[in-house]
């Protein structure tokens, strides 16, 4: 059976008994012609009842019979000799008409008041407490990347906001702050705090990024920025090591390999006898860390298909990753949000790859360039060992100079 525009076309082969003996008898009496309504009548009712037409919701307009019939040949060699057998088949094609007899509105109205009878019967639920999923096993990640510290731009160049050291360093701590504020809620047992990820703008006195392939548009010397830069680091950190222990975790960046570096390097002193601070400065410029289920690398680029890097994480921390269930990677470098997912359709283990949004803002060589369409602001993480991250909360600054000075300023 079949559904048309037009209608319903069935049709039967020859059975023993039923309706398909009815439908033998008429072929074989009109081999090869097209029936009518009037001299099939007594096959409307059994065939309608067949394919579920009721009269009470349809009205047959029209039925079309068209038999057919055809001979074969069949070997019978149950005897000593082989004979060969004439026989014929018949077939019925039936095709009706249909017009609905009542509203389809009246109809559904009917199912309703039918379910408005059953529902006193239908169980409820059974209500169960909500599980709490920050009881215990918690850690947050402040991720605040690509922050450039000492870039210069100027808002009437670029159309869209002013940048400079002191404007970083009130963006920084403001995104700390608020960060901070979003993640308290969940109690976590430890803070993972990014150092590094392009922190500073430039590598080197002569205005340069580590590579030295270009000079940029630089507010200060680097002496002068290193100790706005230490000073706003050193009380972010002391500022989550309030709510939880803290461990540093030096990723570095392709404008601040050495400045990040030395910075790392000084908090790590600054800290030595501070039981809730850790900083990790190990050479490796990628690193991971395990917390129970979920394994989280930490790279400033990822170049090429996002497919390698899930391989990449497996082999760079085999042992990491033989205990993880959730696995994912966490970079910046591009100056935008984006989220790329990498599944085991394309390799040989899924990893979510997170691209964490930029800090600074679009300066000259952005605005020429046509990288524009980042909004700045900075990202903070909830970790669980059960469940790997659950939660990803963004501080925006705002794109535009009226944005930021609304959000930052309060003006």
């Amino acid at each position: 059976m079949k559904e048309t525009k037009k209608g319903i076309t069935v049709t039967f082969k020859e059975e023993p008994n039923g309706i398909a003996a009815l439908l033998t008898a008429y072929i074989k009496g009109h081999p090869g012609e097209e029936g009518t309504t009037e001299n099939q009548q007594s096959l409307v009712d059994q065939i309608l009842d067949k394919v579920g037409i009721t009269p009470d919701v349809w009205k047959v307009t029209k039925m079309k019979f068209t038999p057919n019939c055809w001979g074969v040949s069949m070997k019978d060699d149950k005897g000593k000799k082989v004979k060969v057998l004439q026989a014929t088949n018949y077939q019925l094609k039936v095709e009706i008409y249909v017009e609905r007899v009542i509203a389809v509105k009246e109809d559904i109205l009917q199912q309703y008041r039918e379910l408005i009878t059953e529902l006193p019967t239908i169980p409820l639920p059974t209500i169960v407490k909500r599980r709490s999923i920050n009881q215990n096993g918690i850690a947050a990640e402040m991720a605040i990347f690509d922050t450039h510290f000492g870039k210069l731009a100027w808002k009437d160049e670029t159309g869209y906001r002013h940048y400079d050291t002191k404007i970083a360093a009130k963006d920084y701590s403001n995104v700390t702050e608020r960060c901070l504020d979003l993640t308290a809620p969940y109690k976590p047992e430890r803070i993972f705090f990014i150092i590094g990820e392009d922190l500073y703008h430039i590598d080197n006195m002569a205005s340069h990024t580590t590579g030295g392939d270009h000079t940029l548009d630089v507010d200060g010397r680097i002496t002068k920025i290193h100790k706005i830069v230490f000073t706003n680091v050193r009380d972010a950190i002391y500022k989550a090591s309030v709510l939880a222990p803290v461990e540093g975790i030096w990723i570095p960046g392709n404008h601040d390999f050495l400045a990040s570096y030395m910075l790392a390097f000084a908090l790590k002193e600054h800290f030595r006898d501070n039981k809730r601070v850790t900083i990790d400065i190990s050479e490796n410029p990628r690193k991971a860390r395990i917390w129970g289920s979920l394994l989280v690398g930490w790279t400033h680029q990822i170049v090429g298909k996002h497919t390698v890097w899930s391989n990449e994480l497996a082999q760079a921390f085999p042992e990491l990753w033989g205990k993880s269930v959730f696995r994912e990677w966490h970079h910046g470098d591009q100056h935008k949000k984006q989220n790329v997912k990498v599944t085991p359709l394309f390799t040989s283990g899924g990893v979510i790859c997170r691209q964490i949004t930029a800090l600074s803002p679009v300066d000259q060589w952005h605005t020429n360039n046509v990288f524009t369409d980042a909004v700045p602001g900075g990202e903070a993480f909830i970790w669980s060992k059960e469940v790997g991250i659950f939660a990803n909360f963004i501080a925006w600054t705002g794109q535009y100079e009226s944005s930021r000075n609304k959000i930052i300023e309060k003006k």
